[in-house]
């Protein structure tokens, strides 16, 4: 797999989550500053949960940039892993022989992508998955806990 497409595919998608939230902290924001939402009375809480909505949205926004920031800032660093790290695509099949295509990104875990037919899961290092990885190699078992049980896996590839 073409992993400047992997990464291409990840920076849309950030992209496109940030487009958003601008676009709804701009929308909170207009309605907190709305006269027609000032308070009447202490019961009329419709401006202040606009601004609430307004500032989280806005820390969403810092977050996106962050990991946006983080994914350029990849886009050079990208190449073929022995060892897993940050910015490696792993094929990872469980004990029944299913497999799920994993990458290690610096941010946005629990992101999925589809490139070229072939869904991919954005994990992070920080993850519980993301810490039974590192350091592993191609053949390697690892075990992970799942509602309390562990289940195991094998790397079958990497990229």
């Amino acid at each position: 797999m073409d992993k400047s497409l992997l990464l291409d595919a990840i920076v849309g998608e950030i992209t496109s989550a940030l487009n958003n939230s601008l676009a709804a902290a701009e929308e909170a924001r207009a309605t907190a500053t709305n006269k027609e939402n000032a308070a009447e009375n202490k019961y009329d809480t419709l401006g202040l949960e606009a601004a609430y909505l307004a500032h989280g949205q806005s820390e969403r926004v810092l977050q996106l940039e962050g990991d946006l920031a983080a994914y350029v800032s990849l886009r050079g660093r990208l190449k073929d892993h022995t060892i897993i790290g940050v910015g490696t695509l792993l094929q990872l099949e469980n004990e029944t022989g299913v497999s799920r295509f994993l990458f290690i990104g610096p941010s946005s875990g629990g992101l999925v992508v589809s490139v070229n037919g072939v869904t991919v899961t954005v994990i992070t290092p920080d993850s519980p998955l993301g810490k039974a990885l590192l350091g592993g190699g191609i053949d390697d078992d690892v075990s992970i806990g799942v509602a309390g049980s562990a289940t195991k896996a094998r790397i079958a590839d990497l990229w």
